[in-house]
């Protein structure tokens, strides 16, 4: 894939070409989409992807452009410069939390 991201991992995005009020929402990665794939967005429809390599994010109160009208149903699509990872110091206390917790 070319970047450090893997499915399911939480990010932080620090950067957008177009969707600025994305930048410092978090999420978390489901699909890296190039030009030509087709994704699933949240409101059940199928799309193709017309741009630069990125990742489909879900987090709450992302916003993503579908159909060249910003939408806003906690699902965002931003290239992986775009994008911190939330690992180590910068992992939310809860998963820190969870992870320190001893299996039953």
């Amino acid at each position: 894939m070319g970047n450090q991201f893997e499915s399911g991992d939480l990010v932080v995005i620090v950067g957008a070409n177009s969707l600025t009020q994305n930048i410092g929402r978090h999420g978390e990665l489901r699909e890296y989409v190039r030009s030509g794939d087709i994704f699933l967005a949240p409101n059940g429809e199928l799309y193709q992807h017309d741009a630069a390599p990125c990742w489909t994010i879900y987090g709450e109160g992302l916003a993503a452009v579908i159909d060249g009208e910003v939408v806003n149903f906690d699902f965002g699509i931003h290239e992986p410069r775009h994008l911190m990872p939330l690992r180590g110091d910068f992992e939310p206390e809860q998963q820190k939390q969870r992870e320190a917790e001893p299996c039953a």
